[in-house]
């Protein structure tokens, strides 16, 4: 008897537990990117915060991903009153506004990317990371994570300078490749190998990534069973190209701008004060 109220209890707990594994919502996420770490300019440090904040949203269900950026048209600018009052430039970095799709099955990405005015399709397939699973665990969202971690390649750093005078001979060295930590946290409470961005591999979703110990960190705010199902498609707009293609076509555009005396991903204000 003792044996049969075992199995029940033991079949209950099972089933209250896979009740409660989310299989399909929304997550909302918000970045910090470090500014300063990318920029080593002193003039140009000196003139921006040190931290970027964006708000993004991973929609989700067993079949797709939609992992886009939130416009918050009434977010407060944290450019408005910087450098007091000394007159000169004014430096407004502005995201651009993205939009990736992941078929899980076939682990294929369709990104949508606005830049420079003009509209990319990014197709390629998600690349797989070799993943390092840790005992560690903390909770993000009201959600408990386990700890995964995994090296990859240091993003390009921003090489910016003043006026249109001889560029310094550093300028022109290709950097040498290195790669950074990457540390992120998922949960088995939901059950969806998914993540924010190209972010994914794991038996649950991710729900903070850290790259390069705090330059890049995105984290969970909140998680929530109900979303747009009917925005959860796949993207179809913009010039149609793989990621390397996209990265080429990137490095050709900040080129022409550095050589016209332009900063790509920098709209310059003059201010008259």
């Amino acid at each position: 008897m003792k044996k049969i109220v075992f199995s029940l209890l033991l079949i209950t707990s099972v089933s209250i537990a896979a009740m409660a594994q989310m299989k399909e919502g929304k997550i909302s996420f918000e970045r910090k990117v470090n500014m300063h770490r990318f920029i080593t300019d002193p003039e140009m440090r000196a003139r921006i915060p040190e931290f970027r904040t964006d708000k993004f949203e991973l929609l989700f269900n067993e079949q797709a991903s939609l992992f886009r950026t939130v416009v918050d048209e009434d977010a407060p600018d944290p450019f408005a009153n910087n450098g007091g009052d000394r007159g000169g430039m004014r430096f407004n970095f502005r995201m651009p506004e993205t939009s990736t799709y992941t078929d899980i099955a076939t682990q294929m990405q369709y990104e949508s990317r606005g830049m420079f005015e003009k509209n990319f399709l990014i197709v390629d397939s998600l690349k797989p990371n070799k993943w390092k699973i840790s005992d560690e665990t903390k909770t993000i969202a009201n959600h408990v994570c386990k700890k995964a971690t995994t090296m990859v390649p240091q993003a390009p750093q921003m090489r910016m300078r003043f006026g249109n005078g001889p560029r310094p001979a550093e300028d022109t060295a290709a950097p040498k490749p290195k790669d950074v930590e990457l540390v992120v946290w998922y949960t088995e409470d939901i059950p969806v190998s998914i993540g924010p961005d190209n972010y994914a591999g794991l038996p649950g979703a991710i729900l903070e990534v850290n790259t390069d110990n705090g330059a890049n960190v995105i984290s969970a705010t909140e998680v929530s069973a109900k979303y747009p199902k009917k925005e959860l498609v796949q993207p179809t707009k913009g010039d149609k190209m793989n990621r390397a293609q996209f990265q080429d076509a990137m490095k050709k555009i900040m080129e022409d701008m550095q050589r016209g005396g332009g900063m790509g991903g920098i709209r310059i204000m003059r201010r008259d004060n």
